[in-house]
């Protein structure tokens, strides 16, 4: 087994930093907020999990799925983003595709995610989108993660 693969050094659960939306202008969106909070997991079996969440968010009246008033649970649903499904990764173009099974929002079931992946040597990932069109301006989806240290 090639442990320098990018398959290999992808696997395991990576700590948000940050979520922005960046142009090639330098400017920056943070849809979640500049503390928003959350991971993205690979396991080896090619199987990917991503979670992220605003920081402050609001707990329901009654803790319960159902719980909250209307008001109470729009703001929870827009202030936390969940995916998972199968993933693949092109060694040489250094991408991972994300096939997404599972998601909050349901016009993404079907879509398949394709990031650009940057390891370096200090536990850092950053995985990044082609460029879309944001208003006017095309923007990239840009995460930036650590490494989770074992806890086991």
């Amino acid at each position: 087994m090639d442990h320098d693969l990018l398959s290999r050094r992808l696997v395991g659960t990576w700590l948000l930093e940050s979520f922005s939306l960046d142009s090639d202008a330098g400017t920056q969106i943070f849809p979640m907020g500049r503390a928003a909070s959350g991971y993205v997991s690979y396991s080896d079996d090619g199987w990917m999990s991503f979670q992220v969440s605003a920081s402050g968010r609001q707990p329901y009246d009654v803790p319960m799925q159902d719980g909250g008033s209307t008001e109470q649970t729009v703001a929870a649903a827009r202030s936390f983003l969940a995916y998972a499904g199968p993933y693949t990764v092109d060694e040489v173009q250094s991408t991972v595709s994300q096939q997404v099974e599972q998601c909050l929002v349901p016009n993404w079931v079907g879509d398949l995610h394709v990031r650009h992946v940057t390891l370096d040597g200090a536990g850092g990932l950053v995985l990044a989108s082609d460029p879309f069109p944001i208003g006017p301006t095309p923007h990239r989806v840009v995460l930036r993660f650590q490494a989770r240290p074992a806890t086991r």
